[in-house]
């Protein structure tokens, strides 16, 4: 069972930044969120592009806030913290017209690759289109403060290492070459409609997914091959990241480091309050990688990093999102989330604007080191 202490530390978080914000009021805070990526971050637009069943909108699915809402977790996702955090309403899916889109709009979707995807998601390129041709909706100062959230990738790696078993080393990398070059291409599209700050979630080690290593028939050890590529491709995407903030005009970044992150919890999870790693809560065969359904859901998900084969319960997501908001730079770097937000795009104002930061964000950190 997951340790009370990780929800008090939780409080003294929010509580820490509350009381910053009353001492300091001036500080300028985005209001705006964007979302891209897969089903980690999908907050319900699947269901508008599928013709079938969509799981996320039926139980299990959001057994633990009551009510299943399109997110693939027993509750929250890490996009609903970050919002919560910047004191904004939770960002809803861009393709349910009737939302309130004042605060962002969330993009992604379940089953979203970078490169070729099927009919029933949208590539990040598609998403990016899909963006610009809705930014109307929004000022140009918002667009230009607004954080722009991004993970993608799993299912393009996944893909190819099912299909490719043994590549060879220069095969890995040209593969990583085309999905890091359409990823540029995407940034480059949102820098040009008015985007500065873009917070990045590095790729799992996806060998340690439970589908993974059920599929592969090995209990005890991760897939050697798709944590290879995840992490070549993390390689990569960061040191795109370090390009671009030279190349383009105010360009500024996070890059949390989640493959370490969950490759701790996997292998050391009673470190980090939970009691398993490696089986979901939610499904069928010997780590319940597949099949999640009301009958075959764990009693208690607070002891599950992962809730199905692929996606994290809601106790990991709020763990993860507490990393990328006010971790140390050995985690989430140059900046954190909580630092970008309030990252100057006037230079001169820097120097004030770091002391607030550091006021802000520090006692935070503190308090919710545990959980590096």
């Amino acid at each position: 069972m997951a340790y009370p202490n990780s929800r008090l530390f939780s409080l003294s978080c929010l509580l820490f930044f509350t009381l910053s914000l009353l001492h300091h009021p001036t500080v300028s805070f985005a209001q705006t969120l964007f979302v891209f990526g897969d089903g980690n971050y999908d907050a319900g637009n699947k269901q508008f592009l599928s013709e079938n069943r969509v799981d996320a909108d039926f139980p299990p699915y959001g057994i633990t806030v009551g009510e299943a809402t399109g997110r693939w977790s027993d509750g929250h996702i890490l996009p609903d913290y970050l919002a919560g955090f910047m004191r904004i309403p939770k960002i809803s899916p861009i393709l349910n017209s009737s939302e309130d889109f004042s605060h962002g709009a969330s993009f992604a979707v379940a089953d979203a690759t970078v490169l070729a995807s099927s009919l029933e998601t949208m590539t990040l390129s598609q998403q990016v289109v899909k963006f610009t041709r809705s930014k109307n909706k929004w000022t140009d100062e918002a667009l230009s403060e607004a954080i722009y959230l991004t993970y993608i990738g799993s299912d393009d790696y996944l893909n190819y290492t099912k299909n490719n078993p043994n590549p060879s080393d220069d095969q890995k990398q040209d593969f990583v070459d085309q999905v890091i070059t359409s990823i540029e291409a995407a940034i480059k599209a949102v820098h040009e409609a008015g985007g500065r700050k873009f917070a990045f979630q590095s790729l799992a080690p996806l060998g340690c997914l439970p589908v993974v290593r059920q599929e592969k028939g090995n209990e005890k050890e991760c897939a050697k091959l798709p944590s290879e590529m995840a992490a070549l491709h993390n390689k990569n995407l960061l040191n795109l990241m370090e390009k671009l903030a030279g190349d383009l005009e105010s360009f500024h970044y996070s890059f949390y480091d989640f493959y370490s992150s969950i490759q701790k919890r996997a292998l050391e999870p009673r470190t980090y309050t939970f009691v398993t790693g490696t089986a979901a809560c939610c499904g069928t065969g010997f780590l319940n990688g597949t099949g999640c359904a009301a009958n075959n859901v764990c009693p208690d998900r607070r002891d599950y990093v992962f809730f199905d084969g692929k996606h994290l319960t809601q106790e990991a997501n709020f763990q993860v999102a507490h990393l990328m908001w006010n971790a140390d730079p050995l985690v989430t770097g140059p900046n954190n989330l909580c630092e970008l937000l309030v990252f100057p795009l006037d230079t001169a104002a820097s120097r004030t604007k770091e002391n607030k930061i550091q006021i802000i964000c520090g006692q935070v950190r503190k308090a919710g080191s545990f959980m590096i």
